[in-house]
């Protein structure tokens, strides 16, 4: 995404102390929220980082409260499953913990163009840090813009 603050975790933590809603795109920022006792509303992870399987969050998921969703989206694209789990996450009471099947980067512009203003994203940059992201309209026009110049593939 073109958007947002790179920051190492410390400064991720101390960003995201005071943001009401949550959500985590990842399984590293996943775990980095749970480990500091923190309560995302949306989790989006795949069980792997910088394509290796990571096993260590799936312990971690099972004592979270919450609804599980599982979806298939496969490298580079968006699937309108993923869009639907996602809109349909910010409607719900509670938490959602979402495991991609495939790749998940692709949600956090997803994630940007549909969540409420004011709600707070956090993603990985693999060897560079986390990358902080707080909703407003113009980040809204951003993710939905970025969306909107993707090649559709049937």
């Amino acid at each position: 995404m073109p958007f947002g603050k790179l920051m190492d975790e410390k400064a991720a933590l101390s960003e995201i102390a005071n943001c009401e809603k949550l959500i985590t795109v990842g399984d590293v920022v996943s775990m980095t929220a749970l480990k500091n006792g923190l309560k995302p509303k949306l989790m989006i992870y795949d069980f792997c980082t910088e394509r290796r399987t990571m096993d260590q969050l799936g312990g971690m998921l099972r004592s979270v409260e919450g609804t599980q969703v599982r979806i298939t989206n496969p490298p580079g694209h968006i699937v309108p499953a993923m869009v639907l789990g996602i809109q349909q996450a910010f409607k719900r009471v509670g938490s959602t913990k979402m495991q991609v099947d495939g790749e998940e980067d692709l949600a956090a512009p997803v994630c940007a163009a549909l969540a409420p203003l004011g709600t707070c994203m956090i993603y990985g940059m693999p060897k560079k840090g986390i990358v902080f992201v707080k909703i407003d309209e113009e980040v809204r026009d951003q993710a939905r813009s970025l969306i909107n110049s993707m090649e559709e593939s049937n």
